[in-house]
């Protein structure tokens, strides 16, 4: 990795601070430990967040409703492939440009390096799954223009929907819930914390707790809340989010109310495996056949009754015509 006067390395990224428009160079340097000569890519991309809430850049196109400067736009050339010899280094070097629009807080990107057409290699998992890796490597990079103020954090939920969770036991049925940083503010690692709840049922809660989630800035990301072994119900809830920064020195609390409608239920629990439950069914067509079988009982009981006084009453008016 290369640096110089508005460019420094820090964990692993390379942070860049400079006027509106100023130039500079950055360097890395790919290794090839094979025997062969191979070729690889390195390209940048804007920084996004993922479905696991971690910062990713292999997209080459990221939209968000609140992005207005692409990372990508800011470097020359933005991708290149390179070939290298066996047990070899080679140094790539590629210019970016601070952006000349006026901008707070932090832009991020980041460079990726991977072997270029090349087939993934394949292990066997303890299952016997077969398992295809091919490697890559990130290095972010932080853009802030000199003098600019910080940006504060402002995240939100967009939406929640009901959807199927992947856990580590399979699906499972549960509500993706869209979180979004709408500003150029990155916190680091954050703590987060997902209660649901329903609103016409105070023993109903669902809590999921998550560690290290990265959000990128002007990004967003649908956050998984597994409902477990909990089936979907149709009704109104109420989604709480805190996010916390390490050390609870920052927190932020965040608060949607969402509706799931019988059809989303029924789809999203078949989808998970979940089988409708019947009880319910069984129970009201049970009490149904015995209150027709007590009504039955009842009405045959009066007109054996009836019968039986009518023949009394029949036999009573013949004897008394005898007499006579």
């Amino acid at each position: 990795m290369g640096g110089n006067d508005i460019v420094s390395i820090d964990t692993g990224s390379y942070l860049v601070t400079g006027t509106p428009g100023q130039e500079t160079s950055l360097q890395l340097m790919i290794m090839n430990k094979s025997n062969d000569t191979r070729k690889f890519m390195y390209m940048v991309n804007t920084a996004y967040t993922n479905g696991n809430g971690q910062l990713s850049y292999d997209k080459s196109k990221v939209t968000d409703p609140s992005l207005k400067i692409q990372t990508a736009s800011t470097v020359s050339p933005r991708k290149q492939e390179i070939t290298i010899p066996g047990k070899t280094n080679a140094t790539i070097a590629f210019k970016l440009t601070v952006p000349k629009e006026s901008f707070k807080g932090t832009i991020m990107g980041g460079v990726t390096v991977y072997p270029y057409k090349e087939k993934a290699k394949g292990t066997v998992s303890s299952n016997g799954t077969l398992i295809k890796n091919k490697f890559s490597y990130s290095i972010p990079i932080q853009i802030r223009q000199k003098d600019a103020e910080d940006e504060v954090a402002k995240y939100s939920i967009r939406t929640v929907k009901p959807g199927t969770v992947t856990v580590s036991n399979g699906a499972k049925p549960g509500v993706l819930a869209n979180i979004h940083n709408s500003g150029n503010s990155y916190t680091g690692n954050l703590d987060a914390k997902a209660i649901v709840t329903k609103k016409d049922d105070k023993s109903f809660k669902v809590t999921n707790t998550t560690s290290n989630q990265e959000i990128a800035p002007t990004s967003n990301y649908d956050y998984q809340i597994s409902w477990g072994k909990k089936s979907l119900q149709a009704g109104d809830y109420h989604l709480k989010m805190v996010y916390k920064a390490p050390g609870g020195l920052k927190s932020w609390t965040l608060n949607k109310d969402f509706t799931i409608t019988n059809n989303d239920a029924a789809k999203y629990n078949k989808l998970a495996g979940i089988k409708p439950n019947y009880l319910w069914l069984y129970i009201l067509l049970a009490i149904l056949a015995l209150a027709i079988i007590l009504g039955l009982g009842v009405y045959l009981g009066k007109r054996n009754n009836n019968k039986n006084n009518n023949m009394n009453n029949n036999g009573s008016n013949t004897t008394r015509r005898r007499r006579r």
